[in-house]
């Protein structure tokens, strides 16, 4: 019964250090794509991180709805789709986040190209 509860506990730490793994490098990838968009910009830092949890959310949440990130394509245009429609939409949610559609584009090629240099899976 114990060692269930040891393999619980490494599960759910896994879990958090993965998400804060994500956190810290959705704020360095959305750094730089805001330096790199035209019509993209934060008021503050702040902001950028605030922006940078509420994008978070809204992935997992879109993610837990459509179950994107399941399906093959989900790394492809449809991610690219979804990533463009989450970041356009985050400037009605965060206060000093203003970003135009096609800047929204430009941000989602700029976040996936990045992202997908990084490595996904936390062992």
């Amino acid at each position: 019964m114990e060692e269930l509860e040891n393999y619980k506990f490494g599960i759910s730490t896994l879990r958090i250090s993965q998400m804060l793994i994500r956190f810290l490098s959705s704020i360095s990838i959305f750094a730089v794509t805001v330096f790199f968009t035209p019509n993209f910009n934060l008021s503050s830092f702040p902001i950028l991180i605030i922006s940078a949890v509420v994008i978070i959310l809204l992935d997992y949440i879109m993610a837990i709805i459509t179950g994107i990130h399941d399906m093959p394509l989900g790394r492809g245009l449809v991610g690219f789709t979804t990533a463009a429609i989450i970041i356009y939409a985050t400037q009605f949610l965060v206060e000093g986040y203003y970003i135009s559609i096609l800047s929204s584009l430009i941000a989602a090629a700029i976040y996936g190209v990045i992202d997908s240099m990084l490595p996904n899976n936390v062992k």
